[in-house]
C-alpha cells in the first residue's frame, strides 16, 4: 500500500480521536469549575469559557468535524477496497471487498476513534479542555456561517420552552459525593442541606415550645419587668393577658429601661404602648416565615396552633441557627441535659425527649408500659404531668416497673422521677435512676 495512503489514514484517525476525545473533556466540565479556572489563570481558562457560552456552537463544530472526518475515512477505504478488489488477482468481487473494508474501518474508528480516546478524555478533562478551547475557537469563527445554518435548521426541529432543570434530589446526591470524595467537609455538607430544606423546614420544627416560652403578664409592673429582664437577658419579651395562650403583644427592654428612666416604676405594662407580635400557623415553612419577618422589620413571632392557641415562639435567630447552627453569645448560658449522677443515675433537664432519656439506659417506652404512639415525641415534663394527671410537687417521685431480658435472664427493676425543682410553675431537672428489684426464675 502506498506509505501517503497509510499516512492519511493516520491522520484521520487521530482527527478522529480529536474531535471524540475533546467533545467528552468540554462538555462534562460544569461551570463553576470553568469560573473557578479563570480565577486562578490559566492558560486555556478564557477560551474554554468563550466556547462554553453557547455550548450549541460548540457541539456543532465537533459534530461538523467529527461526520467530515468519519465520512471521508470511510470514503478512502471503500475507494482502497474497491481497487484492491480489481487489481489484486485474488478473485474477491467490490462488493466483499466493501463489506470486509467496513467492517474493519467501522471496528478501527469504534477502538481508536471513540473507545480509547474518550477513556483519555474522561481521566484528563480539565488538562484536555484548556488545550484545545482556543482551537475551537479558531474553528468555530472559520466555520461560523455553516454553523449558523445548521443551528437554525435545529431551531426548526427542535421543541421550544421547557429547558429541563436538576431537581433538588440531584443536586442532594452531588452534595453527597462531594463529601464522600472530600471535596465538602461535613460541617459545609450539613449547612448546604440545610439550606435546600430551608422551604421544608416548618415553624413546628425550630419553635421554642410554649412550655419553655419566657413571658410576663400585661398586669406586671415595670420594676417586676426590669427585674424579669435582667434575670432572663431577652431583649423582646411576649406579654400575655390573662393566659399564656393569649399573647398578643411583646415589650423590648429598651421599652422597659425608658419607663424605668421615668420614674414609672410601678406602672404595669398594661398602661404603657406596647407592640404588636406577629402570628404565624404551626405549618408555615420557615423559610416564608424569614420573608415575613424581613418584610415586617420583626424578629419574633408567636406560633399557634390550629384553634389559635399559642404553640411556641420562633425568632430570627431560631431560623438562622437551622442553617448555620448553634449562635452562642455571652448571654447564652451552658446546660447539659444530662448530668451523670452515679453509677445508674442521671440529673436530666425536663424538656428532654422520654426516648433519649430511656436510651440512656438501653430502654425503650415499652419497657416501662407506655404507648409507643401517645408517649413517642414527647418530653419527660410532658410524661410526668400527663402520669399524674396534674402537675408534680417538688421532690415528687414517679416509679415505672420495668421489665426485660438481660443474658438469658429475665430482669426487672424500677425506674424512679424525682422532682428536683420548680421555677416559675415550670418542672426543672429530674433526677432518674434504676435500680435492680428482683431476678424472676
Amino acid at each position: 500500500m502506498d506509505p501517503l495512503l497509510i499516512l492519511l489514514f493516520v491522520v484521520l484517525f487521530s482527527l478522529s480521536a480529536f474531535f471524540s476525545g475533546t467533545e467528552l473533556a468540554l462538555m462534562s466540565l460544569a461551570t463553576h469549575k470553568i469560573d473557578s479556572l479563570v480565577k486562578e489563570g490559566r492558560f486555556g481558562a478564557k477560551s474554554l469559557k468563550k466556547v462554553r457560552e453557547d455550548s450549541d456552537k460548540l457541539l456543532i463544530t465537533i459534530l461538523i468535524g467529527n461526520n467530515l472526518v468519519n465520512t471521508f475515512t470511510a470514503s478512502l477505504a471503500t475507494t482502497i477496497a474497491i481497487s484492491i478488489a480489481r487489481n489484486s488477482g485474488m478473485g474477491l468481487t467490490e462488493a466483499t471487498a466493501v463489506g470486509i473494508s467496513t467492517g474493519v474501518i467501522t471496528f478501527l474508528l469504534l477502538l481508536f476513534g471513540e473507545i480509547i480516546p474518550k477513556s483519555i478524555a474522561i481521566k484528563n478533562a480539565t488538562s484536555i479542555a484548556l488545550f484545545v478551547a482556543p482551537i475551537y475557537k479558531v474553528l468555530i469563527y472559520v466555520l461560523y456561517p455553516l454553523i449558523l445554518i445548521i443551528g437554525f435548521i435545529v431551531k426548526i426541529f427542535s421543541k421550544k420552552g421547557h429547558v429541563e432543570t436538576m431537581s433538588e434530589e440531584e443536586i442532594e446526591s452531588f452534595i453527597d459525593m462531594g463529601r464522600d470524595k472530600g471535596g465538602i467537609d461535613d460541617d459545609e455538607h450539613e449547612k448546604i442541606k440545610s439550606i435546600l430544606d430551608f422551604d421544608d423546614t416548618t415553624v413546628e420544627e425550630v419553635m421554642t415550645p410554649r412550655v419553655k416560652i419566657d413571658a410576663l403578664d400585661i398586669d406586671t409592673t415595670i420594676q417586676e419587668a426590669m427585674d424579669f429582664y435582667l434575670s432572663h437577658t431577652h431583649s423582646r419579651i411576649p406579654v400575655f393577658t390573662g393566659t399564656i395562650d393569649k399573647i398578643d403583644y411583646y415589650v423590648t427592654g429598651r421599652d422597659i429601661i425608658r419607663e424605668l428612666s421615668y420614674g414609672n416604676k410601678d406602672k404595669k405594662l398594661s398602661e404603657i404602648k406596647l407592640k404588636k407580635v406577629l402570628k404565624v400557623p404551626l405549618t408555615q415553612s420557615i423559610q416564608k416565615l424569614f420573608e415575613t419577618l424581613q418584610g415586617a422589620h420583626r424578629t419574633m413571632s408567636i406560633i399557634i396552633d390550629e384553634y389559635g392557641g399559642v404553640s411556641g415562639l420562633v425568632t430570627m435567630e431560631d431560623i438562622i441557627e437551622q442553617v448555620f447552627g448553634e449562635i452562642r453569645d455571652e448571654t447564652d448560658k451552658e446546660s447539659e441535659e444530662f448530668i451523670k449522677n452515679g453509677k445508674n443515675s442521671f440529673i436530666v433537664q425536663s424538656d428532654v425527649l422520654i426516648e433519649e432519656v430511656l436510651y440512656k439506659f438501653d430502654l425503650d417506652l415499652e419497657h416501662i408500659g407506655l404507648d409507643e404512639k401517645e408517649f413517642d415525641g414527647e418530653t419527660i415534663s410532658y410524661v410526668i404531668t400527663h402520669i399524674l394527671e396534674g402537675f408534680p410537687s417538688n421532690g415528687e417521685v414517679i416509679t415505672f416497673d420495668v421489665k426485660r431480658e438481660e443474658d438469658s435472664q429475665d430482669i426487672e427493676e424500677i425506674l424512679t422521677f424525682k422532682i428536683l425543682d420548680i421555677d416559675n410553675a415550670k418542672i426543672g431537672k429530674i433526677d432518674v435512676t434504676i435500680s435492680k428489684k428482683e431476678i424472676l426464675d
